[in-house]
């Protein structure tokens, strides 16, 4: 199962940087048909989705604690666990572009030092998704890490207060609204917590059925079709949702939709993202496992590049190149000494 979850984590952050890549290439033909007809933001959901069973993974071992003082001790060991795990490699990364922009006060670049300060303090305390609604950078990708922050504080609150079948029933309810409605209007995409709440869901589900049992009954494919099958979901989760565009909620939702399948698919224990040759699968485990790190790292990486290279004449294509292997260094760096040690501990 693991193997498959990072698998679906490799798809996800090929997603983000796939989409980021608009900041560093020059005018690219093939890569401007590609994102005509996809959008793969929906690595986002995906990401979301796998945070959310995991959560529920951890929160079903609360089942058996019935004193309140005994369920705040839990509640607080799970918040501090999960600020151990994001803290060091986010406020490392969110403190470079700020030296940055301070000691070079290219604006242009960095953003104004102000500005950057403010993006800083509310990075710190998770609420960069609210900061970035005023004026939105380059670095505001960390929306993201602020919101499941934000999820991973009142879900398990409410979980423990109203009880698993309160709180089912409200994922249900807030998962179905927000189909056909998302508040704070255009900002809306920095609040889309329901993926979450679909990961959330599907851990009940999953826990409902014999998915061992389900899988060698009816899943019995060979491995050229469970690639087929995998690569095709992976392609209609890029593809489906941006021709949902029109339907702006309900993209949202599809793209939240077949992240559940795929993560359905990854937990019952049949690779069928994972039925690559060998040398493809240590690929995709390798940066599913550094995959965080690649999240908080590579744009700040990418305009340590620039800020470098600025009156050098360096081809656009060497400058991307050292861009792209940089990147994979630095999150190799983040992973072993930022990332590692506090997922042990």
């Amino acid at each position: 199962m693991f193997k498959d979850i990072q698998a679906l984590r490799f798809f996800a952050i090929f997603f983000v940087i796939f989409l980021h890549l608009a900041i560093i290439l020059p005018d690219n033909h093939t890569y401007g048909i590609l994102r005509s007809f996809s959008n793969t933001d929906s690595g986002v959901e995906l990401f979301f989705v796998i945070a959310g069973f995991f959560l529920s993974h951890t929160l079903e071992k609360t089942k058996d604690i019935t004193s309140k003082s005994d369920k705040i001790v839990y509640l607080l060991k799970l918040y501090i666990k999960k600020l151990k795990r994001l803290s060091p490699p986010v406020y490392f990364w969110i403190f470079i572009p700020l030296i940055f922009s301070i000691i070079t006060r290219n604006s242009d670049l960095w953003l104004p030092y102000n500005l950057m300060i403010e993006k800083f303090f509310s990075s710190i305390v998770w609420l960069r998704n609210f900061e970035e609604i005023g004026t939105e950078g380059n670095f505001g990708y960390m929306w993201a890490l602020s919101l499941e922050m934000q999820f991973f504080i009142v879900y398990p609150l409410l979980f423990l207060m109203l009880g698993r079948k309160k709180t089912i029933l409200i994922s249900v309810v807030l998962c179905l609204m927000m189909t056909f409605y998302r508040p704070f209007g255009g900002p809306a995409w920095m609040f889309r917590f329901d993926p979450m709440l679909y990961g959330a869901l599907l851990y009940y589900l999953v826990k409902s059925f014999d998915l061992n049992k389900l899988a060698n009954e009816e899943f019995k494919i060979n491995k050229l079709h469970k690639i087929i099958i995998s690569l095709t979901l992976i392609i209609s989760l890029a593809v489906i949702p941006a021709a949902l565009s029109h339907v702006w909620t309900f993209r949202f939702s599809c793209a939240s939709f077949l992240s559940s399948i795929c993560v359905l698919l990854a937990v019952m224990e049949i690779n069928f993202f994972t039925s690559f040759p060998d040398r493809i699968n240590k690929v995709i485990y390798y940066i599913g496992d550094r995959s965080f790190s690649l999240f908080c790292c590579h744009i700040p990486v990418w305009f340590m590049v620039f800020q470098f290279s600025q009156g050098h004449q360096i081809p656009a294509l060497y400058r991307v190149i050292t861009q792209v292997i940089l990147m994979f260094v630095f999150a190799e760096l983040t992973y072993r000494f930022l990332e590692k040690p506090f997922k042990k501990s």
